[in-house]
């Protein structure tokens, strides 16, 4: 048996079939340990509600974004993505910074790592948004819906809506919805951002996936950078030629 290098930990528990197998898959690795979080070197994230209370919780230690389900043999899947973690001290482990969002929907304040959004309660119903950067006015769209996603979110929501891959600390994407043009633009803006919605039809706004508010016309959404995570660069997390450690250097997929 290896000597262990590395103590991890889960972030929030997922659920029961989940937990199991992923505390058998570390069991299996003799170079890791399964600890409390107090004693980790690395906070294991399974899925988006795990990431969310994490980011909620200011890990000050790396998080490893893990996917909820484990059928495939890919470089992505938890167990390929553990065993390269295994490999790693705790100093050598790779690390990428992401924004964190802060979103102010009407009276409620919320954060997101990935993406906030506003669409329409009502499907393929459509509304009208307006974009506003620095007090100037950016764009006036009709859509389904707009997203707003950092680099880390643009493999996800909004590469679905069409939108940009965004490399680290570039900004963020402004993508619309189902838009109602035959063309449709969309940008990337530095924070912070105010989108508005300016017809009278019921909308939500999420952010990462969760609804957090609802409202109509003149509702606005205000985003702003409220600090960071880091997060374990998954793309590198296999090589062990070259200290990455706090690197930015990386792809927006983790």
């Amino acid at each position: 048996m290896g000597a262990i290098s590395m103590n991890v930990a889960v972030a929030q528990t997922p659920a029961d079939a989940v937990a199991t197998q992923l505390r058998e898959t570390v069991a299996a690795i003799d170079e890791l340990s399964l600890v409390d979080p107090a004693a980790a070197d690395v906070l294991l994230a399974v899925d988006d509600a795990a990431l969310r209370a994490a980011v909620d919780n200011e890990p000050d230690r790396p998080l490893l974004l893990l996917p909820a389900s484990d059928s495939d043999d890919t470089p992505t899947d938890r167990s390929t993505l553990l065993a390269h973690l295994a490999a790693h001290a705790a100093t050598t482990v790779p690390t990428i910074t992401r924004r964190v969002l802060s979103v102010q929907a009407g009276d409620t304040a919320t954060r997101a790592v990935r993406d906030c959004a506003i669409v329409t309660t009502d499907p393929a119903r459509i509304s009208e948004y307006r974009a506003v950067t620095e007090e100037t006015t950016l764009t006036t769209f009709r859509a389904d819906g707009v997203v707003v996603a950092t680099p880390l979110g643009t493999a996800t929501y909004s590469r679905a809506a069409g939108g940009p891959r965004l490399a680290p600390d570039t900004g963020l994407a402004v993508v619309p919805i189902a838009p109602f043009a035959m063309t449709a633009d969309q940008w990337v803006v530095s924070p912070p951002l105010t989108l508005r919605v300016e017809r009278d039809d019921a909308v939500s706004v999420l952010a990462d996936g969760r609804a957090v508010a609802s409202g109509g016309a003149d509702l606005t959404v205000s985003v702003s950078v409220a600090g960071s995570i880091t997060v374990v660069d998954r793309r590198r997390l296999g090589e062990r030629g070259r200290n990455w450690k706090n690197s930015n250097e990386s792809s927006p997929q983790d």
